[in-house]
């Protein structure tokens, strides 16, 4: 944001929130009295960041596995990207001299008009505009017994740089996790449109009828599907945000800590399908794929096999997420994932921990409430019904952060314990303790996480359904519960 820019002195909290954000629960920023401050200078709250940020990090092979498969932590991210564009900008804090303007040129993000909508694939629903256009691997059922496509790429007109998606939003062409996620999503809307097509409808509104129907898809697969995985269960009928109804802005307090936690998930290395292929190497991206498709037998180059990421076959378990707990892994550095031009000021640069510095700097900056304030704000409709939690107790709470601290031989400044940073509070509160308390036991966000993520959603997909356009529906179409449903379905009408 830009107040980053102004000078050592300046003050936490930030004076305003970025374009469309809001505090979680409020329509518009929270009062100044329930943000977070730290240790409310900015020099010395992010100058705090990399000690912490180094023990988040953990070895590439360390952390136990989960329940989740691995598809879903792709399918959160997918959901963040969905939900708004990234408007913090980069981690450049001046602290002794200006940092270096640096952008991503090669990457877009179309401005949201509607959230949940699959603006990031589609463009805003009631639009004209056609799907973008899909790779299809070449059929091998013996292998690929299911359905997959990719993102069709085209090189850049400067020749220069990657290729990328024609996509509205090109950070779903990352890496070939959620391009090829994405590709589903599209292929369900082509297969709508054939349907609605065929029964008569014009070209038009067979278009915007798919739209929608894979719309309405995606929030049932967020409600049913991801939400259940990623938080408590018990929590899925919190009040929708404990706010005003019909708000379409993001809660900050979302997608600047909670959604962040997925990346506690994600393992050093996943078998895209007869391959083993590390994620530093997904993350990072080939320069010309199609070309290295192109090559004799490299025709499946990148090509997912679902049934290594979601419960399809029995006789071929998914491979798992990692636990919730202990951090990132190392592999997550400024050496492998990040574009160059994401490199942290040369004033915070300690160790290679490039992304759990951003992701605490975020729940730290970005005008988030507090831990303390967000618990009062829950408690009128939680506290009765979950009076165990260690949300409840200021004391608890903070004998929980010093306790991990002390556990990592961090000497943590005293504000850090009274008032922790949202996205530290949350991981330490998804990991190892008794359930009544709120824990998550590693495999699900606790108590605070699990409420502001269901609530948040729900009002989204609340909000996101009352404005989807008037357009024909298939009577017949068969419910999509899951994504195991979604790749069953695309199988079955794809012809492969």
């Amino acid at each position: 944001m830009a107040w980053r820019m102004l000078k050592a002195a300046a003050q936490l909290p930030p004076p305003a929130l970025p374009a469309g954000r809001r505090s979680f629960g409020c329509p518009k920023m929270a009062e100044s009295a329930s943000l977070y401050c730290g240790g409310q200078s900015l020099l010395g709250s992010v100058r705090d960041l990399p000690d912490l940020a180094a023990r988040l990090v953990k070895p590439v092979q360390a952390g136990a596995e989960g329940e989740m498969p691995a598809g879903y932590t792709y399918l959160g991210q997918l959901l963040a990207h969905d939900l708004c564009t990234p408007t913090e900008g980069e981690f450049d804090y001046a602290l002794s001299d200006p940092a270096p303007e640096l952008t991503r040129t090669t990457v877009t993000q179309a401005e949201r008009t509607q959230p949940l909508h699959l603006e990031s694939l589609f463009g805003p629903v009631s639009a004209d505009l056609s799907l973008p256009e899909l790779h299809r691997f070449p059929p091998a059922p013996l292998f690929y017994p299911y359905f997959a496509a990719d993102i069709t790429r085209r090189k850049p007109a400067s020749g220069l740089g990657r290729t990328l998606g024609a996509l509205p939003d090109t950070r779903n062409d990352d890496n070939p996790m959620i391009a090829q996620l994405s590709a589903l999503f599209i292929a369900h809307a082509g297969a709508v449109t054939t349907r609605l097509a065929a029964r008569g409808h014009s070209p038009a509104d067979s278009l915007r009828g798919a739209k929608t129907a894979t719309v309405r898809m995606w929030h049932g697969l967020l409600l049913r599907d991801l939400l259940p995985r990623l938080a408590l269960p018990a929590l899925a009928d919190t009040p929708a945000d404990l706010g005003p109804p019909g708000a379409a802005d993001i809660p900050v307090e979302v997608m600047a800590a909670i959604l962040r936690a997925g990346h506690w998930l994600v393992r050093s290395q996943y078998r895209l399908n007869v391959n083993t292929v590390p994620v530093r190497l997904l993350l990072r991206g080939d320069p010309d794929i199609a070309a290295l498709r192109a090559r004799p037998g490299a025709e499946n180059f990148w090509r997912i096999d679902w049934r290594n990421f979601f419960d399809l076959d029995l006789l071929s378990p998914p491979q798992k997420a990692m636990r919730m707990e202990g951090g990132l892994a190392a592999m997550f550095g400024s050496d492998f994932g990040l574009p160059d031009a994401m490199e942290i000021h040369s004033s915070l640069v300690t160790s290679d921990n490039d992304l759990a510095l951003r992701d605490l700097a975020r729940s730290t900056d970005g005008g988030l409430q507090s831990v303390s304030s967000l618990a009062t704000r829950l408690a009128p409709a939680l506290r009765s019904r979950f009076p165990d939690w260690l949300l409840w107790d200021g004391p608890a709470r903070a004998k929980l952060i010093s306790d991990w601290c002390n556990a990592c031989g961090h000497l943590a400044p005293p504000h850090l314990a009274a008032d922790p940073p949202l996205y530290l509070y949350t991981l330490l509160e998804a990991g190892r303790g008794p359930a009544t308390q709120g824990f998550g036991d590693g495999l699900r966000l606790g108590a605070l996480g699990s409420a502001l993520l269901w609530g948040a959603i729900r009002a989204a997909v609340e909000t996101a359904e009352a404005a989807l356009p008037d357009a024909p529906v298939d009577p017949d179409m068969p419910d999509i519960p899951d994504m195991p449903s979604l790749i069953r379905f695309l199988t079955l009408n794809s012809g492969v």
